[in-house]
């Protein structure tokens, strides 16, 4: 079942709106963000609004924005191939736009509150996605929410990394202690 607002861990997830366009764009035209998406080139506003039209009304995908206390500092999303709704498979990705956040226990928060709504509320059955082979903070903070890597069969500088509901719920058992303590 699609939610519209998710929280826990201390974060709020709020589904994006027509309102956030400018926004969105802003951050994922942002340095730190930029380099290390797949596609590192600066983002057009034209483009990006027509891709964020048309991702508003794709039922294979969700987007949210991050929301810590009253700051909103990124955005999260999963997408799958067919609607989500009735999808197996979905992978996730999330940047971190407020760098002081970058790096911090915090930054698990939405990964957990997205990982948890992905398998317990999509029923999910796995995640796949892939990062990049320099992103070594990526890396770690990927095999700590459960993923498993593997090279990617056709991208020498990516990473595919998988992870399912019992290697997600093994891996963070210790990290959502920590984070439901406040």
């Amino acid at each position: 079942m699609r939610l519209s607002q998710l929280a826990n861990y201390a974060v709020q997830l709020n589904e994006v709106k027509a309102s956030d366009c400018e926004r969105v764009w802003q951050w994922r035209n942002l340095e730190h963000v930029r380099i290390q998406m797949k596609n590192r080139d600066a983002i057009q506003w034209q483009h990006h609004q027509q891709w964020f039209n048309a991702m508003l009304a794709d039922s294979k995908q969700q987007h949210f924005i991050i929301n810590y206390k009253t700051a909103a500092i990124g955005v999260i999303n999963i997408h799958a191939e067919h609607n989500l709704e009735i999808a197996e498979s979905a992978s996730i990705g999330i940047y971190i736009s407020d760098t002081q956040y970058l790096n911090n226990i915090l930054a698990f928060a939405p990964s957990l509150v997205m990982l948890d709504y992905a398998f317990n509320d999509l029923n999910i059955l796995y995640l796949n996605s892939e990062v990049r082979r320099e992103n070594q903070a990526a890396i770690r903070y990927n095999q700590q929410l459960g993923y498993q890597l593997t090279k990617h069969p056709s991208d020498n500088h990516m990473l595919s990394i998988s992870l399912n509901q019992s290697e997600f719920e093994q891996a963070t058992t210790k990290i959502k202690h920590f984070l439901n303590r406040g």
